[in-house]
């Protein structure tokens, strides 16, 4: 699959990458501050409002730092995956989840 920019600002790139029935959020983070978080979640929740279904994430069950990144900015852990004998932690921020 490919993933796709949806928001591009100096400080952080989002992506979308749809695959089974499901849209895989990606970021790639150049600055962080708390400037740059308020404008990261007001981006977030726009993107999300424009989306017809939740957004999801994959973090390998080690990456101890993505996953702490993750829920300071709201994703919640929903489910385990496990991809080329790997483990995920499935995440989402959407209110709303259907398994």
């Amino acid at each position: 699959m490919i993933k796709v920019p949806v928001v591009n600002r100096i400080d952080y790139t989002m992506y979308l990458e749809p695959c089974a029935d499901m849209l895989w959020f990606h970021t790639d983070v150049r600055k962080w501050t708390p400037e740059v978080k308020k404008n990261y979640l007001k981006d977030l929740q726009t993107l999300q409002y424009l989306v017809s279904i939740p957004l999801a994430a994959l973090v390998e069950e080690d990456n101890i730092k993505l996953a702490k990144f993750g829920k300071s900015i709201g994703w919640i852990k929903i489910n385990q995956l496990i991809v080329n004998n790997k483990k995920y932690d499935v995440y989402t921020r959407s209110e709303t989840w259907v398994a």
